[in-house]
């Protein structure tokens, strides 16, 4: 079993991995895996209800700036294969066109 991890713990280590982007003042901890609200600040929609654990291994609980965070995750792949695929297709040798049968019927097995 880990080492018990205390209100002043979590929001430590919340503050570190989120910066502001969440409010906490709203918050009753009991512990790491009681559901808790909190509230994002750039979507203050409606309170976000998580635990301490998912919202410290997760991208933080708010379906709003998970969906932003999906958009520019898809559109910086979508612009690295776009940027690949301007480049030139490698030529490939061509084969001589008398050889092998020109006008000649191929053999049926």
């Amino acid at each position: 079993m880990g080492l018990r991890i205390d209100e002043a713990t979590f929001l430590e280590r919340a503050i570190s991995r989120f910066g502001a982007r969440y409010d906490y003042s709203q918050m009753t901890y009991k512990s790491y895996r009681t559901p808790i609200k909190i509230r994002c600040v750039e979507h203050p929609v409606r309170e976000v209800v998580i635990t301490p654990e998912r919202h410290l291994q997760t991208t933080g609980g708010c379906k709003y700036c998970l969906r932003t965070y999906r958009n520019q995750t898809l559109e910086r792949v979508l612009r690295m294969e776009c940027e690949t695929s301007e480049l030139p297709a490698p030529l490939l040798p061509r084969a001589p066109q008398g050889a092998a049968g020109a006008g000649q019927k191929s053999e049926a097995v």
